[in-house]
């Protein structure tokens, strides 16, 4: 029998360890594509650049690059070490280490196109049903599913860099080291250094302090993002440590208690040297959870307060600037009755900045129309002037209070008496700042220098949500009186709604695409640890029972095993999002402002927890199934 001849019969006898390698590169390559469907469609990519969103894909892409990077090494890792008996034989028929690395760059590249083909055409598949299914959930228009040629070279040219560092590294190794060693590592005893309770402390101590230093600083509104890398990184340090010293430090705690230790001690030990082996890859999941819970929940809250959010941020149903006197029969519609109408005269001037070189426009009225306004009763003399910023007070800390007469010219004749922050007005363009002066000085500073008059109107509807033709009415007669159409001020509450709908929506699709790959991937990580060491187990357990170990008790054995594997990263990675969204919700006024926040993050918690009792339940039937046969 020639070599090639036993190369085919081995391939045929053990075909499963090729089937699994080959599923594994597959999963990646549909994951890299699935990534770049939504990372290069149009739609994205203009949200992307309009809304600055770009740390939503940033992050979770180089998480999923990170998680495949490891998935592939590991698959691979697993692949040669499940051949390593074959290797073994070869080698004893007369194989040469350079012949068995040509054998595995055949194999490898036979199977790594393959997977590439096949990865990429679940990829469509799959991209093209999950993005049919969530825009029918999620009632988002004008956005198309893409298929473009950059997703293919991307995924392609990811997947292939990664495959060929990873074979290049078995490769180099085969090479270089001595076969013996090479094939006794898998009887070699994995040990732990530094294996210190107190240095689990120190590390749940970063982790706790990275945490209480990201809530005292990300609400402030100066610094607040700019720490979040730092301690993004101090967590996921303090998070390492951790679970490098989990099973020492509660297995300190366990033996305080002697008859409840040594009743469970067969579980202590098998666990011990379990979570030996598996800290990079809890870590690695515990991130990914952390994640894909965290985004998911900021997403589907701005999502879900779109309407919220857009009532907040316009006072009025319809605010619009007209500098001609206004048609009053176009506010006049049968559909919608106008419930309120406010018109506010006012007077801008343009002032050049000679340091700076551009132009800043400043906005008077007069102090009667602006009691009208804001139902206040204020006055003013002569020579004295209110400032007013149209912003939130709770959101005044990065404005000039003490601010000077806009106009040089009139400075010296003008005192400020207060400044004042109050949301009265929508956010219609260069009317988020106001100068108000008396009836007398609004008149003469009308003369003495050369501005523009115009009227503000402020229109409240019966139903604002049915108010779009009526807004493109009014932003239709605008634009055709105005020399520049794109100075047309106007800002709706059914503009800005749709709007944060719409953008909102998108990042809410790419949220839910780039969770159901990392729950999916993360799923698949622990599944792939979990039975490439089933042989082990078995001779393990096949040893226990000659001891007196019955079924029953290993079945126990093993479901506390599963149980702690699966569920161990899910707590973790939902703790962390939960103190996460805690910490990050200083930003927007803190969770006791928005309590349905919390809401959010249990319902995307539960979910991921209901699916992750299923993906447990379903490994642990086909565990203990393996293990009985």
């Amino acid at each position: 029998m020639s070599f090639k001849q036993m190369i085919w019969k081995m391939a045929k006898a053990e075909y499963n360890k090729y089937l699994f390698y080959f599923l594994c590169n597959s999963f990646a390559v549909m994951f890299f594509f699935m990534f770049a469907t939504v990372y290069f469609n149009e739609s994205v990519v203009q949200v992307k650049q309009s809304e600055s969103i770009q740390y939503v894909l940033t992050i979770p892409g180089v998480a999923l690059v990170v998680f495949t990077i490891f998935f592939i090494h590991y698959a691979h890792h697993i692949f040669i070490k499940k051949r390593k008996s074959e290797f073994s034989l070869l080698m004893t028929l007369g194989m040469s280490n350079r012949d068995i690395s040509k054998l595995l760059l055949l194999e490898n590249a036979v199977i790594g196109l393959f997977s590439l083909i096949a990865g990429l055409l679940a990829g469509m598949i799959f991209s093209r049903l999950f993005f049919s299914l969530l825009m029918n959930q999620v009632g988002i228009e004008g956005v198309s599913f893409q298929i473009i040629g950059s997703m293919f070279l991307s995924a392609t040219a990811a997947f292939l860099l990664v495959f060929l560092i990873v074979v290049g590294k078995s490769l180099f190794l085969i090479l270089t080291r001595d076969p013996i060693e090479s094939m006794k590592s898998e009887q070699i005893r994995e040990t732990l250094t530094m294996k210190s309770p107190l240095f689990g402390g120190i590390g749940v101590a970063i982790l706790i302090g990275s945490i209480i230093g990201l809530y005292f600083t990300y609400g402030n509104p100066v610094i607040g993002g700019d720490y979040l890398i730092f301690w993004a990184i101090a967590t996921f340090l303090g998070l390492y440590i951790s679970l490098l010293q989990f099973t020492s430090f509660i297995i300190e705690l366990a033996k305080r208690s002697k008859q409840f230790y040594y009743q469970h001690i067969l579980f202590w030990t098998n666990l011990d040297t379990k979570l030996k082996q598996l800290t990079s890859i809890f870590m690695l999941v515990t991130v990914m959870i952390m994640v894909t819970i965290l985004y998911s929940t900021i997403i589907l809250f701005s999502y879900m307060s779109a309407e919220k959010e857009a009532i907040a941020q316009n006072p009025f149903d319809i605010a619009f600037v007209e500098v001609d006197i206004l048609d009053t029969s176009l506010l006049v519609q049968k559909e919608n009755q106008l419930q309120e109408h406010i018109s506010i005269p006012f007077y801008s001037y343009s002032q050049k900045d000679t340091y700076y070189d551009w132009t800043n426009t400043y906005t008077f009225i007069s102090v009667d129309n602006f009691n009208k306004l804001t139902s206040r009763k204020l006055s003013l003399e002569n020579g004295e002037f209110l400032s007013f910023i149209n912003v939130d007070p709770e959101h005044a800390d990065g404005y000039e209070k003490n601010i000077l007469f806009p106009i040089e010219s009139e400075r010296r004749n003008f005192e400020l008496k207060d400044t004042i922050f109050d949301k009265r007005i929508n956010d219609v363009p260069n009317l988020g700042e106001m100068i108000i002066v008396n009836g007398n000085d609004y008149a003469s500073l009308k003369e003495r220098s050369d501005g523009e008059e115009a009227t503000l109107h402020l229109v409240n509807v019966e139903n604002w949500k049915e108010s779009g033709p009526f807004v493109k009415k009014i932003e239709e007669r605008l634009k055709t009186g105005a020399d520049d159409q794109d100075v047309v001020q106007i800002a709706s509450k059914i503009e800005d709604y749709e709007r944060q709908r719409n953008s909102n929506g998108i990042l809410f699709y790419v949220s839910t695409f780039l969770s159901v790959l990392f729950f999916f991937g993360s799923f698949i990580l622990l599944y792939l640890h979990l039975f490439s060491s089933v042989e082990r187990e078995k001779e393990k357990y096949s040893k226990l029972r000659l001891i007196g170990i019955t079924a029953l008790e290993m079945k126990r054995i093993m479901t506390k095993e599963i149980a702690t594997i699966f569920f161990i990263p899910t707590t973790i990675g939902t703790t962390l999002a939960l103190l996460y969204v805690v910490a990050m919700a200083k930003d927007i006024g803190g969770i006791t402002k928005h309590p349905d926040i919390l809401l959010y993050f249990f319902i995307v918690a539960g979910v991921y927890y209901v699916i992750q009792i299923g993906f447990y339940l379903f490994a642990k039937r086909k565990m203990l199934s393996e293990m009985i046969r």
